[in-house]
């Protein structure tokens, strides 16, 4: 199953959307091709959607989404077949209210990237894709092994991770390239500053419940 979430967000406050990943595979129709977007100085949108894009122009371009999933808090995650860098993708939006998208996520199982070199391979390629598109942000690495397997064996077994994030320093939104300890996905994920303020927001409202 994919999950989609912040890493700023507690267990309790984690926003999940599960997705079959079987939707990869078994849709018919061929992924919504989407520009990838230009050479950028900041970390100000997904897929070729900037921040705030309302859902009805969404909608216009991509057309009907395989899933849509509306959470507490005015969210709604909408989720398409789609690809990066030579992988089969679910590409997931996240549209908060009238402040229209706010977050954006690739995520590819890696049953996926066997043919583009496996899991490290893979994500060597996206944190590339990534510095040539915000060439003036540097990004923060962090990576560990804790295991002589190979790394993406190591990774299933929950011994191995990487993670590497841009920040951008005017506007607090931050991009990922994501592989977790134990989860068979690596995740490519953009979120706006008004994303990471709602997951604060609903850390500290009572009322949002677990």
């Amino acid at each position: 199953m994919i999950r989609f979430s912040s890493r700023m967000a507690t267990p309790r406050f984690a926003v999940v959307v599960t997705i079959s990943l079987a939707i990869v595979a078994a849709a018919a129709a061929p992924p919504v091709v989407v520009a990838q977007g230009e050479v950028s100085m900041s970390v100000d949108e997904f897929n070729g959607f900037a921040w705030g894009t309302p859902a009805p122009e969404l909608y216009a371009r991509l057309g009907a989404p395989l899933q849509a999933d509306t959470l507490p808090g005015e969210m709604v995650v909408l989720a398409y077949r789609d690809s990066l860098e030579g992988s089969a993708s679910v590409a997931m939006y996240a549209m908060l209210g009238e402040v229209g998208l706010v977050k954006g996520q690739h995520s590819i199982p890696f049953d996926e990237m066997e043919s583009t070199g496996g899991c490290e391979a893979q994500f060597v390629r996206l944190r590339k894709h990534l510095l040539l598109k915000d060439p003036m942000i540097v990004p923060e690495d962090r990576s560990r092994n804790d295991s002589p397997k190979a790394f993406c064996e190591a990774v299933l077994d929950g011994d191995a991770a990487w993670i590497s994030t841009w920040l951008d320093p005017v506007s607090g939104a931050r991009a990922m390239v994501v592989i977790d300890a134990g989860q068979p996905r690596l995740n490519v994920v953009f979120e706006s500053a008004e994303f990471l303020a709602w997951v604060e927001s609903r850390k500290s409202d009572p009322s949002s419940g677990p």
